[in-house]
C-alpha cells in the first residue's frame, strides 16, 4: 500500500513503538504502585492509599488485556484480563471496607 492509502493509520514501526511504549508505561505504573505501598505504609501511615494505586493499576492492566483479547482472540489475554479486573474489584472492595471500618 502506498502512504496515500495508509494516511491516518500507523505503520508497522509506529505500531511496534506504540506497543513498547505501552509495556514500559505499565511497568512504570507497577513500580510506582510498589513505591506507593512503601510510602503509604511507612511514611504517610495511610494503607488505603496503596489500595487505590493497585486498584487503578489492575484496572488499566485488565482493560489492556481485554482489548488485546478482543482484537487477537488470545485466550491467555482473556484470562489475564479477567483476573486483573477481579483484582481491581477486590482492591476497590477492600478500600471501601477499610474506609467504613
Amino acid at each position: 500500500m502506498s502512504q496515500q492509502e495508509n494516511k491516518g493509520k500507523l505503520d508497522e514501526r509506529e505500531l511496534a513503538v506504540f506497543g513498547k511504549a505501552s509495556r514500559i508505561g505499565m511497568l512504570v505504573g507497577g513500580l510506582l504502585c510498589v513505591a506507593l505501598v512503601l510510602l503509604s505504609e511507612f511514611v504517610f501511615n495511610m494503607p488505603e492509599l496503596a489500595l487505590a494505586g493497585w486498584m487503578v493499576y489492575f484496572a488499566m492492566q485488565g482493560s489492556s488485556n481485554l482489548v488485546m483479547y478482543q482484537h487477537l482472540r488470545s485466550r491467555s489475554k482473556l484470562m489475564y484480563g479477567m483476573i486483573d479486573v477481579v483484582c481491581a474489584a477486590a482492591f476497590a472492595v477492600a478500600m471501601v471496607l477499610k474506609a467504613v471500618a
